[in-house]
């Protein structure tokens, strides 16, 4: 095995028949010639890596390393990806230092994980292969979107108080704290000082008694915001019609 002893170093010894026997020495080396008979390694059998969706382009995700024990061109090792629909997937390797990098945007809504198989070739053609996971991680790339474009409601006059007049609703397609909605009224005060808003449910409620005849028609401004750094908001507008009582 010459990946264990690369040369053999012997003394031969020839005896004579005489008594008493004289003997005469010589020095045999020996080297190990290699043949390919050890495939590519690597370090790791299974590489994992996390990167952010908004990983610019040509950025490095990971290195991978293997190693092969053979000599010359059966130990000089080149790295390829194997993917599932390789022109569309958004990694490239080197194939002569192992690095990974991105190629292609990446989006956390559409794929959040990657898995992929790395092989290593040595110059005989022997092949090693191991598995790389990467995972994308969520930016707050997407703001509340409304499930309509604006609201509308009405409530009467006389209504007392902490009266329900409508609901709104946003989702956010961004994940954990990123997406996670609360709502509130333009610069965070009460509609006009006459409603406010639940910022979790986003029930629109009336805040004391209305008069149709001061105020008949309200057009307000909600927000859904999210809880990512920095926040994304979004605004809705809301039209609240004030129905009449014979209070007059």
């Amino acid at each position: 095995d010459r990946e264990e002893q690369p040369q053999l170093r012997l003394t031969l010894i020839a005896l004579d028949g005489g008594s008493p026997p004289r003997s005469g020495t010589s020095e045999i080396q020996l080297q190990i010639l290699d043949i390919n008979d050890n495939v590519p390694e690597f370090a790791q059998e299974l590489y994992e890596a996390q990167v952010p969706e908004n990983n610019p382009l040509g950025s490095l995700v990971i290195t991978v390393s293997a190693r092969d024990l053979d000599a010359g061109s059966f130990g000089k090792v080149s790295y390829a990806l194997f993917q599932v629909d390789d022109v569309n997937q958004p990694f490239e390797i080197n194939a002569i230092t192992g690095e990974i990098r991105l190629r292609k945007a990446l989006d956390f809504e559409e794929i959040q994980s990657y898995d992929v198989d790395v092989e290593a070739t040595d110059g005989g053609g022997l092949s090693g292969k191991c598995s790389l996971v990467v995972r994308v991680l969520d930016v707050n790339d997407n703001a509340p979107q409304f499930l309509r474009d604006s609201y509308q409601g009405s409530v009467y006059e006389d209504v007392p108080p902490f009266t329900s007049v409508l609901q709104i609703s946003a989702t956010d397609r961004d994940a954990h704290a990123n997406g996670r909605v609360q709502y509130t009224f333009q610069n965070g005060e009460d509609g006009d000082g006459d409603f406010t808003i639940e910022p979790t449910s986003g029930i629109v409620r009336t805040v004391r008694r209305l008069d149709r005849e001061a105020v008949s028609v309200y057009e307000l401004t909600a927000y859904a915001v999210d809880r990512g750094v920095p926040p994304l908001r979004t605004p809705v507008s809301i039209q609240v019609m004030v129905q009449d009582v014979n209070d007059n």
